[in-house]
């Protein structure tokens, strides 16, 4: 879906007895329909039993209505003041004495634009039209030798000079020539510096020069409780762009025209050269599930999801994201079609069988106790993952799975998949905080049948011929209590989950009459072929 450009409500900059109206052709508001839609989805499937139930009534009596949030680029209020500040900017001048004559002092005037911009964000972000008063500051003079017009007639160095920034380091450098100086300061005068333009300017070497961090991934051996560094380490870089401009500010009103580019090292929150200080010395939880009769592409895809799991390091108080470390899922990602929930029917598609990565992950994440900041359960009832209550769906990049470190130590995350056996699970290594884990046994309520079977003509079958391709399951809600106790203190986590019914649906060769089918054509994939890589809703 799209949406149409939207309008934006009437603002106007002003100063003194002058007015600019910013319209949508220079502020261009964007609407996020991503948001927009992902927020939509989630109504009535959030918070306890009872705000979710008033969320979806009110929804299905209209009464919930969900609006994409209007942005408006900041760098754009930031242009539109500029151009405003370039007409009003007036500069200081200090007191003059040419002969008979004395010029007295003035101030000189500037425009916050930084604070303007902010201004404009927040009138723009109302939805309503307003009037945001141009934010402006006086400058004093700068001094000067008494009674000498020379003196006064002094300007700030000549622009015609190079500036050059260099890290010495690593021999990164970057100049800013007498054409690109004389564009950034018009009329060649440092005080009405174009920080807007320089900033443009800088945050493009940001990014040539930057780059992120690289944590180290690892491998805990049960038999020697040593770790073993699967991928080293490498910090990042990054360019400040503020203490940049600030160079420049200060090349621009002295001789010196060489400065320092000011690269900061990253560090990698997971440091390979540091390793007896991440406190990764024990197994402290293990999550497990099985998949045993999956597709062969069913399979591929849980090996392919697991891999990518393989030495992931959380630190402390770090937040582990599923969706974060397995990246998109696709074809280009390594992933192949199989079955996945889409809608009220399974369907083939992209990634079936991550689900079942999700689930595992999510299970050993509520056996150590972490807090667990995202989590949903499939639509419907899956048999791969056992009791109903405990399973894990994700969607990339919308639905996720998240949890919180909240231990003292690094957390690492250990899978083993066996395909032979068919057996995943996760374990998790780190320091084992003092704490007791209790998980209650799920319990179920709101039990909801499913309807009749569901019948559809396939003309790919023969006559007489009938494919079941869906399996009836119950509806209902599931609970499960986890108690959580240390250092003294409790906190009970409900889980709930909220299953639809699930009806069978078969196909049938054209003819064929229902019932009396005597010729039914057994389904290729097991009963439980029932994968969800995708939203299911």
């Amino acid at each position: 879906k799209e949406l149409t450009p939207y309008p934006l409500a009437p603002i106007f900059l002003q100063h003194g007895g002058r007015q600019w109206a910013l319209g949508t052709e220079l502020l261009t508001p964007q609407a996020d329909l991503e948001d927009a839609v992902n927020r939509a989805y989630f109504v009535g499937r959030q918070g306890g039993l009872l705000e979710r139930m008033q969320n979806q009534w009110r929804a299905v009596a209209g009464q919930k209505t969900i609006w994409p949030e209007v942005v408006v680029s900041e760098g754009a209020a930031r242009q539109v003041v500029g151009d405003a500040a370039a007409e009003v900017r007036r500069p200081s001048r200090p007191a003059l004495d040419i002969g008979d004559f004395s010029l007295p002092s003035q101030l000189g005037l500037d425009v916050d634009i930084a604070a303007t911009a902010q201004l404009i964000l927040a009138q723009a972000a109302s939805g309503h039209s307003g009037t945001v008063p141009l934010q402006t500051f006086h400058t004093a003079p700068q001094s000067s030798s008494p009674g000498t017009a020379e003196s006064a007639a002094a300007g700030p160095p000549s622009p015609s000079q190079p500036i050059v920034l260099r890290h010495e380091p690593s021999g990164i450098g970057f100049a800013l020539d007498a054409a690109l100086l004389a564009k950034l300061m018009p009329g060649g005068d440092p005080r009405f510096l174009n920080e807007e333009a320089l900033r443009v300017v800088v945050s493009g070497w940001a990014k040539q020069v930057s780059f992120p961090a690289q944590d180290a991934r690892l491998r805990f051996d049960d038999a020697t409780g040593q770790l073993t560094v699967l991928r080293p380490s490498r910090p990042g870089q990054r360019l400040n762009v503020d203490l940049t401009i600030e160079a420049v500010r200060q090349a621009l009103t002295s001789d010196h025209r060489t400065v320092t580019l000011p690269i900061i090292a990253v560090p990698p929150a997971v440091d390979s050269d540091q390793l007896e200080k991440l406190g990764i010395s024990e197994l402290i939880a293990n999550g497990v599930t099985y998949f045993g009769g999956s597709s062969g592409a069913r399979v591929h895809n849980i090996k392919v999801a697991t891999e990518k799991f393989v030495g992931v390091v959380i630190p402390p108080g770090g937040v582990f994201s599923f969706n974060s470390t397995i990246e998109a899922v696709s074809a280009a990602n390594g992933f192949e079609d199989s079955a996945i929930i889409w809608g009220d029917r399974t369907a083939v598609g992209i990634g079936g069988g991550v689900c079942q990565v999700s689930t595992t992950v999510f299970r050993a994440a509520l056996a150590a106790g972490f807090p667990l900041l995202e989590r949903h359960n499939h639509g419907y009832v899956v048999s791969w993952y056992g009791d109903p209550g405990f399973d894990a769906t994700i969607f990339t990049p919308y639905v996720d799975f998240r949890f919180l470190n909240d231990s003292d130590a690094h957390l690492l995350i250990q899978p083993v998949a066996d395909s032979v056996a068919g057996i995943l699970s996760f374990r998790f290594y780190g320091t084992k905080p003092d704490r007791e884990v209790i998980i209650g046994e799920a319990k179920y309520t709101d039990i909801k049948q499913p309807g009749a079977p569901i019948y559809q003509e396939d003309a790919s079958l023969k006559p007489g011929q009938v494919k079941q391709v869906e399996w009836a399951k119950e509806g209902m809600t599931a609970t499960v209590i986890r108690t959580v106790t240390e250092n003294g203190k409790s906190r009970t986590d409900p889980i709930v989950s909220v299953y639809r019914p699930w009806n069978a649906v078969f196909l049938y060769g054209p003819g064929t009459v229902i019932p009396g089918v005597t010729d039914v054509v057994e389904p290729t994939a097991t009963p439980e072929e029932e994968t969800e890589a995708a939203r299911e809703e």
